[in-house]
């Protein structure tokens, strides 16, 4: 079995972006976005798609955003792999700690009828030590 820190290495090896594909797809293809898209900036390369299918004013500024590229490569490459690196030290699998609820605080309601049997049953057993039979038969209380 493979430890923790041996599956955060893979897969990190496994979604790093390489600097030397990101400056071949721009050098061949990055008039059209080609290098944007493997770095995950779908939004930018699809700018630049579109701005592809306008001739001359579109191609000018394509032209300008392919020249500044060149100096942003490296960065957009280190953003990507830090995004990754984040989500690998981080639990959740949203790349955010989790919420932490201050001592003292009231909970957030239940929303669900699932969740209000639940807080039901919970509050019923804090309430008497935790030695009660279940009041009801649902499947909640298996």
């Amino acid at each position: 079995m493979v430890d923790e820190n041996k599956r955060k290495e893979i897969v990190y090896s496994e979604n790093s972006k390489s600097m030397g594909v990101a400056y071949l797809l721009w050098a061949c293809f990055g008039l059209v976005g080609a290098h944007r898209f493997y770095l995950g900036q779908t939004k930018s390369g699809i700018a630049s798609l579109l701005l592809w299918l306008i001739p001359f004013i579109g191609w000018t500024i394509l032209a300008l955003w392919w020249l500044i590229d060149a100096f942003r490569i490296p960065g957009a490459v280190n953003e990507h792999d830090m995004k990754i690196i984040n989500m690998l030290n981080h639990a959740d699998p949203e790349g955010g700690p989790e919420p932490q609820v201050p001592h003292g605080a009231v909970p957030p309601k239940a929303l669900t009828e699932a969740d209000r049997k639940r807080e039901a049953m919970l509050e019923d057993l804090r309430s008497t030590g935790y030695r009660k039979e279940p009041r009801d038969t649902s499947y909640l209380y298996r």
